[in-house]
């Protein structure tokens, strides 16, 4: 494969060069309209939140209330 880099080469690149890379893979993911497949573990984490939230659904935060608290630490 051409242009093929290995995780030696990786390791060399500046952080702002390796964050470029990161981007770049993505950007080709979106645009190939790849399906990236959700990992088992999320999908147990998720299971387990809708069941807590079932459970209790005063427990958690208003979305709305969590973004302007979010917003307030800046």
């Amino acid at each position: 494969m051409a242009g093929t880099l290995t995780s030696e080469q990786i390791e060399k690149l500046s952080v702002e060069e390796r964050m470029k890379l990161l981007e770049m893979i993505c950007q080709s993911l979106a645009s190939a309209g790849a399906e990236v497949p959700t990992p088992d573990w999320q999908r147990e984490l998720v299971r387990k939140r809708v069941e807590e939230y079932r459970r209790d659904p005063g427990q958690g935060t208003d979305a709305f209330e969590f973004l302007d608290n979010l917003n307030a630490d800046k």
